[in-house]
């Protein structure tokens, strides 16, 4: 499967035709990469050069949360499954991971540079609106998801409780 083949099905460019996927495909630093599992990809705090898109494997997207009992637990906040990407800080400043992502099976992503899309989202804007329209509705739905946890207390069955990473 070629890289605008899992573009293609990939959430944040949903609605993007194939010449535009195109477009994204043959930036210089779109490729592919593997990782193990338990292979961290991205560390929250590290500056957020790229952005992923997983082919296959799962990720977990976690966070660290004060806890009473133990300091600095580690939370699942999303499990990233095919077609899901991470990374997107990569294209919102100030381009510091917020999160970690770490590898929960062997993995194989498509790795592409946020400086190269936001410069290509400055030539057309076009594929840049309907990015940013999915990015979005994305980053509502895990930030819905964090308050679950955070605030409510409420845990959705795909979150765990990590003791170390």
């Amino acid at each position: 499967m070629g890289i605008e083949e899992i573009l293609k099905r990939t959430e944040v460019f949903l609605g993007l035709d194939d010449s535009d996927l195109d477009k994204i495909a043959a930036l210089p630093s779109c490729r592919e990469v593997s990782y193990q599992a338990g292979e961290v990809v991205v560390r929250a705090g590290d500056e957020a050069k790229f952005l992923y898109v997983l082919k296959e494997g799962e990720v977990n997207v976690m966070m660290a949360v004060p806890v009473k009992s133990e300091q600095g637990a580690k939370v699942v906040v999303d499990v990233i499954t095919k077609g899901g990407f991470f990374g997107w800080s990569a294209m919102v400043k100030p381009h510091f991971y917020t999160m970690s992502a770490i590898c929960r099976k062997p993995c194989k992503v498509v790795a592409i540079s946020g400086d190269e899309l936001l410069a290509l989202f400055d030539k057309d804007y076009y594929i840049g609106y309907r990015v940013f329209q999915s990015l979005y509705r994305i980053i509502g739905t895990r930030l819905r998801d964090l308050e679950q946890v955070m605030v409510r207390g409420e845990r959705w069955p795909f979150f765990e409780r990590w003791r170390s990473i």
